[in-house]
């Protein structure tokens, strides 16, 4: 569970859970609740922990360490669905806490609900960059000023450095492919 894996690296990096709860702009019983797995954070919040503890996003939600050649079946796949974003992520390429394997990109799939913004928060990577392909829908990258539309079959590489936001137009879903080099959850 997400809050057990936040505890144990928590106390593996010997970090507190007040020092935890400030550095992620929470409360310390806030944590206690994460940890204990009795509430389901945001996010944002679950952002600001893994950056808190120094650990990529994804890392909360792996099930095991992989090591060389990894073959995923479509129902094994890491999947991740937040309360506050109409989004669905599926992890493609495996994940490993110990930053061993996988660091140099990360494939997921993801579903985007109607009318619906892909994160509560602009996006911004400073070492990563990252490739969108749209298999079904319409989605709008927000980048600056400049509004970028791609339907079905378009693509969009959005290097390092810069501030984005996903936005489905439509009433249906937005499926879509997303790599990210390095790792970046």
């Amino acid at each position: 569970m997400i809050g057990e894996k936040i505890k144990s690296v928590r106390m593996e990096k010997g970090i507190t859970a007040k020092d935890l709860a400030e550095k992620a702009e929470v409360t310390p019983g806030y944590i206690s609740q994460i940890e204990r797995n009795l509430i389901s954070p945001s996010l944002s919040v679950l952002m600001r922990i893994a950056e808190a503890i120094d650990i990529p996003l994804v890392s909360l939600f792996s099930q095991e360490e992989q090591e060389q050649v990894t073959v995923i079946p479509k129902d094994n796949r890491t999947k991740i669905q937040f309360a506050d974003i109409n989004m669905e992520y599926q992890f493609v390429t495996p994940y490993s806490r110990s930053k061993n394997a996988c660091t140099q990109m990360e494939m997921l799939c993801f579903k985007l609900g109607p009318k619906s913004w892909g994160s509560t928060m602009v996006q911004y990577h400073e070492e990563a960059a990252e490739c969108t392909l749209v298999l079904k829908g319409t989605l709008e990258y927000h980048i600056g000023d400049d509004v970028y539309v791609l339907k079905e079959g378009d693509s969009i590489y959005v290097p390092q450095q810069t501030y984005h936001q996903l936005y489905n137009p439509t009433d249906e879903d937005v499926e879509a492919v997303a790599v990210i080099s390095p790792a970046l959850y």
